[in-house]
Order: structure tokens, then C-alpha cells, then sequence
């Protein structure tokens, strides 16, 4: 059956139904450059929950936020990190006496600018002394907030 437009009104004919099944030129390509974009957000989205956190003693590398903390409690061997909603212990690999009472902390990875490694790829350097980073060590918010309290 079909529909007939006419002057009246529409008119009901026998006939087979035909619904129009060609795409335009455009709608081909459009079709699969969909599919790659819903497919890269996917990808992008696991990505984004991954964690950022390197495993105890590895030699990986962080991004640092541009909001870091640094907290100096027994900062001879260690100091704290916040890095965003992520926290860390950053060991030395020897003595970093200068950390606990310098005017300025700031971690150095030459090959790598605004990332901190362990395993000697980075340094904090302080008004008098350049420390090595020997390893990060992720902790959760309840231990740092516990490590850091004077």
C-alpha cells in the first residue's frame, strides 16, 4: 500500500512500499568517522582512570600539578607529597639535611621538566643542596594527613 498526495487529500494505493535505503556521498564517511570518535573517547575515558600512581621503589614518573605540597617532616631521609588528590613519600637516596629548613624545595627532572621520577631521575633542590630521589611511594590521604601533623 502507499499514500498518494493529492489536491483532495491523500489516496490509498495498492502497491508495494519503498523506503529510500541510498546514502548521500557525505553520510558514508560520516558513518565510520562516528565510530572512531565514539570508540577514542572510550579509549581516552580508561585512560583518565588509570592510576597515576608508580609501584613502591619504581623508577616511574609523575606529573606534578601546578598546586603540589611538599611537607617537610623528618626531611632528612623523606618528605611528603601531595601531588592533586594523589600523595607519596619521596625518599632520598642519602641525607637531604638542607630540605628541613630551606626557603626553597623544588624538584628538578632534567630530561623530563614538570614530572618527578624515582630511581635517581630526579632531584629536590634546596637553597644548598641538590638531593637525589631514590623512590616514590604512593599513600593514601589518611596516612599522609597522619604523617604530616606536627
Amino acid at each position: 500500500m502507499q499514500i498518494r498526495p493529492s489536491p483532495g487529500g491523500g489516496t490509498v494505493v495498492p502497491g508495494p512500499l519503498r523506503i529510500a535505503t541510498t546514502l548521500a556521498p557525505d553520510m558514508k564517511s560520516l558513518i565510520p568517522l562516528c565510530l572512531m570518535v565514539v570508540a577514542g573517547s572510550a579509549g581516552t575515558a580508561v585512560a583518565q582512570t588509570a592510576p597515576a600512581t608508580p609501584a613502591a621503589g619504581s623508577s616511574n614518573c609523575i606529573a606534578l600539578s601546578s598546586d603540589h605540597q611538599v611537607v617537610r617532616k623528618n626531611a632528612d631521609q623523606t618528605v611528603l607529597l601531595q601531588n592533586g588528590s594523589d600523595h607519596y613519600v619521596v625518599r632520598f637516596a642519602g641525607s637531604c639535611a638542607s630540605a628541613a629548613r630551606s626557603r626553597k624545595l623544588e624538584f628538578d627532572t632534567p630530561a623530563q621538566q614538570g614530572q618527578l621520577c624515582g630511581a635517581g631521575g630526579s632531584t629536590l633542590r634546596t637553597d644548598s643542596q641538590s638531593c637525589e630521589v631514590a623512590s616514590l611511594e604512593p599513600i593514601s590521604a589518611e596516612v599522609f594527613a597522619r604523617r604530616s601533623r606536627p
